[in-house]
């Protein structure tokens, strides 16, 4: 049996979901979930700015990034570098009227009442997520979020937290120089890059955030829909980052991902070097010897309630000399390639709740 919702349908789903004239939003989404939509993402942008009205605003996440960004390999951007961020964005940004930021790996695109307004500037803000950008001037403006058929696990707004509370394991330490195309014009911006390698529980915490009363469940078509007051949710998350400062960070996991995404590319030869920060649980170890990777004291879930602790992978290309890697610690790992095949050292270690070591 087959689920259409029309615009109209949608639009009052939202507004029994909690939006309201007048309303700034961020929508994080996914078309697939909302069941058969006869104008597919247009018409889910249409019933988006019918539930917010004329005086409102929607903004959708235009993401570009890519574990690849660096010093080493800076990202440039123009307005119409595609995102990554799904067929909901990719209408949006290109739609007329549209405004959008200019960032190399953090843009949005809106439209409405503010939309000027939260997306200029973003380009000479000094971190992703962080002042001066539509993440937190959307908090600025009592905005929400809104997540249709998406997970908080999308939760941009929840790198904002981190770049507030200055976290190291979250941002790259030295700047990137980024080409950016501004109003036909190619500038250059220095500006931090979020680094990869610590996994984040984003999705765990909407059960936290429904029972504060900052967030509240409905539907919209067949879609589950979040929707979150941005400022209030901010602030929670930073009062629990004063206590714990891994709160956002899922502790007993090895990001194997992030692993493999850097050895590949340098192996290949499409990066001389690159670096990663590499969270380690407490109580867990990592060695890299010859073609393995070595593990043991994780908590990773394997399948259904079965938990993966300890391990070896085998790896594509060879260590020609051991790295090993003691948990309770966030590590700046550079990989290059070296005269006996890989190789790996740590640039710089901390605990991945200490401030981060920004120059």
């Amino acid at each position: 049996m087959q689920f259409v919702f029309t615009k109209e349908e949608m639009a009052r789903d939202l507004g029994r979901a909690g939006l309201r004239k007048g309303d700034t939003v961020l929508v994080h989404s996914s078309l697939s979930s909302i069941g058969y939509v006869p104008g597919g993402a247009d018409d889910v942008i249409d019933a988006l700015l019918e539930a917010v009205g004329d005086d409102g605003t929607v903004v959708v996440p235009t993401l570009t990034g890519h574990i690849s960004d660096s010093p080493e390999n800076p990202p440039a951007f123009s307005s119409d570098k595609p995102s990554w961020t799904g067929t909901i964005p990719e209408a949006m940004r290109g739609r007329e009227g549209a405004c959008r930021s200019v960032h190399p790996t953090h843009s949005v695109a809106a439209i409405g009442n503010l939309a000027r307004k939260l997306t200029e500037g973003h380009e000479d803000a000094m971190t992703p997520c962080g002042r001066g950008t539509p993440y937190l001037k959307v908090a600025e403006a009592q905005g929400k979020i809104v997540f249709l058929g998406a997970t908080l696990n999308s939760n941009t707004t929840f790198h904002s937290v981190e770049e507030l509370a200055n976290l190291y394991y979250h941002l790259q330490p030295e700047p990137t120089i980024c080409e950016l195309e501004i109003g036909g014009r190619r500038v250059k911006r220095r500006m931090f890059l979020h680094a990869y390698g610590a996994p984040r529980t984003f999705g765990e915490k909407e059960g936290e955030l429904v029972e504060s009363g900052v967030a509240k469940v409905g539907h919209v078509g067949r879609a589950k829909s979040i929707l979150v007051d941005a400022g209030e949710m901010i602030d929670f998350a930073l009062r629990k980052l004063k206590g714990d400062g891994l709160y956002l960070v899922e502790r007993e996991v090895i990001d194997f991902w992030c692993i493999s995404g850097c050895i590949d590319l340098v192996s290949r030869g499409k990066l001389n070097s690159m670096k990663i920060n590499l969270y380690m649980p407490r109580g867990a170890s990592v060695k890299f010897l010859g073609n393995s990777l070595s593990f043991k004291g994780v908590g990773m879930d394997f399948h259904g309630n079965l938990k993966l602790g300890s391990g070896t992978l085998t790896l594509p290309t060879k260590f020609g000399k051991a790295l090993r890697l003691n948990g309770g610690y966030s590590y700046w790992i550079r990989f290059r390639k070296g005269a006996r095949g890989m190789e790996a050292d740590v640039v710089d270690h901390a605990r991945p709740y200490s401030a981060a070591k920004v120059t």
